[in-house]
């Protein structure tokens, strides 16, 4: 793998993890929580704070949050509150610059609670608000002058080493997400779009939000009774009118080179399966960090019909026209572009 094809791979990468971040930022719900932090102090007086004490804030840091005419609920977490909204766990840990992995050894595990997932009982909302407060307290008796800006910079830049942390274990994940996209996009462009597909497996139609979703579908319909599944090995299914597996593809989006023969492993022997399921169907290979020696095993691989350049598909429209023109027409289908641009991008 030669200097150009290792940057190629590396601003693919970071194109990933550009979308992975941003995705991530909605998922985790940081991008609405300021606009709840301002409705619930719209609604102040709804919550008793005689016993703040009692719930890890401290005396100085309580008189310093009045006196700058911040709402407690700004910064210190309520027991009440994180009963009735979960979630907003994720807002005050971070506020208090503590990360999830610091949380589970302090007090217990809060990912699927701020996933919305589990709810918090009495005794422990009332854990950590103790927890969150006694760090937040510590944050503003340490402050020169602490303000609501203060709280919401430590929210994000918390949150940006939380998803950050995500990011290194995700990097194929964001990789088939984005793929998932530019076919979404794609069909909806052409007026292919029927349906898509929860992971539940209930059927999704509102389709104004569908690219947004493509991280929680399981496929999409195609209004010629065509479908493409979402899920591993292989990472996408083509599925014919019979419901026949006419194509599957692989997207490896990792850049390190010691890792591509093992990624290039995983593909070779999700397209065995494939074969055995249909002898005829199209494996299509995307992948990002293409090695001289795996270059060298394609070349002679008859289980593998067709590779990409995932770095090409992601950053130039003509290449990634090339790529949903093929897997269109193996569902019988086609696609022109549009005049002014054949796809948006990618990412957005």
């Amino acid at each position: 793998m030669d200097k150009y094809q290792l940057n190629e791979a590396l601003q693919l990468d970071y194109r990933l993890r550009s979308t992975f971040f941003y995705r991530k930022l909605h998922e985790f719900g940081f991008s609405e929580f300021e606009s709840e932090i301002d409705k619930l102090t719209k609604i102040a007086d709804n919550f008793n704070w005689d016993s703040n004490q009692e719930w890890g804030v401290s005396v100085t840091a309580w008189n310093i949050i009045n006196n700058a005419k911040i709402s407690p609920l700004v910064v210190f977490a309520h027991p009440r509150l994180l009963q009735e909204q979960p979630r907003l766990s994720a807002y005050y840990r971070n506020v208090a610059a503590l990360p999830q992995k610091a949380v589970s050894k302090l007090v217990f595990g809060v990912g699927n609670i701020e996933l919305g997932k589990s709810l918090l009982s009495a005794d422990r909302a009332l854990s950590i608000c103790k927890l969150y407060n006694s760090y937040s307290s510590l944050i503003i008796e340490g402050a020169a002058n602490y303000t609501i800006e203060d709280a919401r910079g430590l929210m994000f830049a918390s949150a940006g080493a939380q998803i950050n942390g995500s990011w290194l274990n995700r990097i194929g994940e964001e990789a088939e997400v984005v793929t998932r996209k530019i076919l979404i996009r794609a069909a909806l462009q052409a007026g292919y779009l029927v349906s898509g597909i929860w992971k539940s497996k209930t059927t999704f139609i509102n389709l104004e939000d569908i690219v947004d979703q493509a991280a929680f579908l399981s496929g999409i319909r195609l209004n010629n009774q065509t479908s493409i599944l979402f899920g591993s090995e292989p990472d996408l299914s083509l599925l014919n009118s019979a419901g026949e597996l006419v194509g599957a593809i692989e997207v490896k989006g990792g850049k390190d080179t010691a890792g591509a023969l093992e990624r290039y492993g995983a593909a070779k022997k999700s397209f065995e399966d494939v074969r055995r399921q249909n002898s005829k169907a199209i494996t299509i290979l995307l992948v990002s960090c293409l090695t001289d020696e795996v270059q060298k095993r394609l070349e002679t691989d008859s289980s593998v019909s067709r590779t990409f350049n995932l770095t090409d598909i992601v950053a130039d429209e003509k290449q990634r026209l090339v790529f949903v023109q093929a897997i269109f027409k193996l569902l019988s289908l086609e696609f022109e572009p549009e005049r002014k641009s054949p796809l948006t991008e990618s990412n957005q």
